[in-house]
């Protein structure tokens, strides 16, 4: 079966490991173009993904041209986030599928537009929220389906960026819905500093959120920008607890190692008063360094060795690129096959619905917001008038207008 064509609309920060995957997965894609309003920005990536080609990736500026003359199969959208249902709604009315970064967008009104659109013309719209698709994270929600540390009911996590990802792992290994937010909120000033994503900071904020699901259980999150900036505290950590023991991982997406399985047998239960047994995950590689699998020995009356394995080892992606992997080839099945993508538009809306939920809690004297929300249209005018203030076109009453004012890749 031929390979999917697929294009890449962005090449900044995240378009660059986009990039990166989608080449590794020659297999599957067939990259036939980078578009990015800097043109040197385009010119590069077109330049990294044409090598080893005997024709080259073009590189454009003007994504309706790329779409009429490349016809991509899946686009991929890494652009600013004010800017994803812009280039979403437009994919849609031009038939293409597309992956989506996070966070889908910045508003309830903006998130429901793209998934409707995309409905509306038969598109698969996927949200490219790696976190949950990380091989820790697969590992974890194994180990939790299997039911090695019995029914969860709590799990926390500190982080230390962007509180969407956190609360996307944080359901997944609840395995629930979420029926309300409560938040804490402060922020500080600080010196100004860019940190090593290139970001400018002037001030620290600092979030805790309580999330209520439907399955009795809570979750805890705390999320800040240190990004180990200013000396703060490196400490990140992400624990889940069943009724029999617990799983403890790091709370970083790249970070690995230190990841145990702190669980009960039933002689501990009934002999050692509960003293649950620390079982290490063991990671193997191949001959030239690829991870192969994560596994941790239990005991065999919780299920003896346990194991993810990597369905990429043969390619060169490094374990923290494995998730990114993991959704292009997601929506790349869905395509081939009909099927449903991996992160649906619809559950990145509920990822983002759990931050806007805690924004508003912080509003109103940390009162839980219950879940699912309506579209406020304050903020959603909100948003319309800084979007004309900055692009000078309105963000929904002419899609094609306002793509036309700047798209360039974060």
């Amino acid at each position: 079966m031929a390979n999917l064509k697929y294009a890449l609309i962005g090449y900044g920060r995240r378009g660059k490991s986009h990039l990166s995957v989608a080449m590794a997965l020659q297999e599957t894609l067939d990259i036939v173009g980078v578009c990015d309003a800097d043109p040197q920005s385009a010119e590069e990536g077109a330049a990294i993904a044409s090598a080893g080609r005997s024709s080259p990736i073009v590189a454009y500026t003007d994504l309706p041209k790329m779409i009429d003359q490349e016809k991509p199969d899946i686009c991929d959208v890494v652009v600013p986030v004010d800017l994803h249902h812009v280039v979403s709604c437009y994919l849609s009315m031009r038939g293409i599928h597309h992956n989506v970064e996070t966070g889908l967008a910045p508003t309830l009104g903006l998130m429901e537009l793209m998934i409707e659109t995309a409905r509306q013309h038969s598109v698969k719209l996927q949200t490219s929220e790696n976190f949950p698709f990380v091989p820790i994270e697969q590992f974890v929600c194994h180990l939790i389906r299997s039911g090695v540390i019995g029914p969860v009911h709590k799990t926390y996590r500190l982080f230390s960026t962007t509180g969407y990802h956190g609360l996307a792992a944080m359901s997944c290994r609840m395995n629930a819905i979420p029926i309300a937010v409560s938040s804490i909120g402060h922020g500080m000033p600080v010196v100004p500093y860019v940190d090593r994503a290139k970001r400018d900071f002037s001030s620290e904020r600092l979030e805790f959120y309580a999330v209520d699901y439907d399955n009795g259980g809570m979750g805890i999150a705390m999320v800040g920008n240190k990004n180990g900036c200013l000396g703060r505290n490196q400490l990140v950590g992400f624990e889940t607890c069943g009724e029999r023991g617990t799983i403890i991982t790091n709370g970083n997406q790249g970070a690995t190692g230190g990841e145990t399985v702190n669980v009960c047998t039933d002689e501990d239960i009934t002999k050692r008063a509960g003293k649950a047994q620390t079982y290490a995950f063991e990671r193997e590689y191949t001959e030239d360094g690829q991870l192969k699998r994560i596994y941790v020995e239990l005991p065999n009356s919780l299920g003896g060795i346990m194991e993810w394995v990597n369905p990429y080892h043969s390619l060169e992606i490094k374990e923290s690129s494995i998730s990114l992997a993991t959704v292009l080839d997601g929506i790349s099945q869905a395509v081939r096959e009909d099927g449903e993508v991996l992160w649906t538009g619809e559950m990145g809306r509920a990822d983002q619905e759990m931050v806007i939920a805690a924004a508003r809690s912080v509003q109103s004297d940390r009162r839980p917001v219950p879940i699912p929300l309506a579209v406020d249209p304050r903020e959603e005018d909100q948003f319309d008038q800084r979007f004309i203030d900055r692009f000078g076109a309105h963000p929904r009453e002419d899609i094609e207008k306002a793509l036309a004012v700047n798209f360039k890749a974060r």
